[in-house]
């Protein structure tokens, strides 16, 4: 069974101008200080929490920027994002060649849900896996643990490859010894990608590197 897990914010969807909005939002309700753009630039993929909290905020501040970042989403945010070019035909074509395809997304699976479907993308999907908007699941890992646990899918049994843009992917994707394939037209880095098994440029590439990963065999056992 091969089975491909796909990052969304950075790898299917380009998302940057919805989050940066909210997250701009957030931190002018509050009343913080806005850091320089090469900051705002890194903020997609990890859990907005984490994010206020790097900028220095409490705990407690950081839950409540969560709350005023979650409901500018809520109230319209969540559309201001597009598919990147080539990567609904890329997972219609997965699809057609037998592959499992399901979601490993940070994005609170309402908004994940919404974009993903008016993109067109949501139908080829087997699972939808994406992060609690009010809940403890919210870290990459936790979202991949998620997804097998209600999946029966088995890194032991099956041939599972992560797909994403940020170190994030990466890591978590490790800590379940999932291998990841890092994307280059998503908000990483060079640093980040160099962790990654592989590294795709185009759509076109990721589907090579898909392809000979998958004949290959073995991906999340050995």
């Amino acid at each position: 069974m091969s089975i491909l897990l796909l990052d969304v914010d950075g790898t299917l969807i380009d998302s940057f101008p919805g989050i940066r909005a909210g997250f701009l939002h957030t931190l002018d309700t509050l009343g913080w200080e806005r850091p320089p753009e090469e900051f705002i630039a890194r903020i997609p993929g990890p859990p907005m929490e984490v994010t206020l909290r790097s900028l220095g905020m409490s705990e407690e501040q950081a839950q409540e920027g969560l709350g005023i970042y979650l409901d500018y989403t809520a109230g319209g945010g969540w559309a201001d994002a597009t598919a990147f070019p080539g990567m609904l035909d890329l997972v219609r074509r997965w699809k057609g060649q037998g592959h499992t395809v399901a979601t490993a997304t940070s994005k609170g699976e309402s908004f994940a849900e919404k974009i993903l479907a008016r993109e067109g993308f949501l139908e080829h999907i087997d699972f939808l896996g994406a992060a609690q908007e009010d809940g403890p699941r919210r870290s990459k890992s936790a979202v991949i643990d998620h997804v097998l646990a209600s999946t029966g899918w088995d890194t032991a049994t099956s041939d599972i490859l992560m797909v994403g843009d940020r170190s994030h992917d990466i890591e978590g994707a490790a800590e379940h010894g999932i291998d990841t394939v890092a994307v280059t037209w998503g908000y990483g880095t060079p640093e980040e990608w160099a962790t990654a098994r592989a590294t795709a440029h185009s759509p076109e590439e990721l589907e090579g590197i898909v392809h000979d990963c998958f004949a290959r065999g073995r991906l999340a056992r050995g």
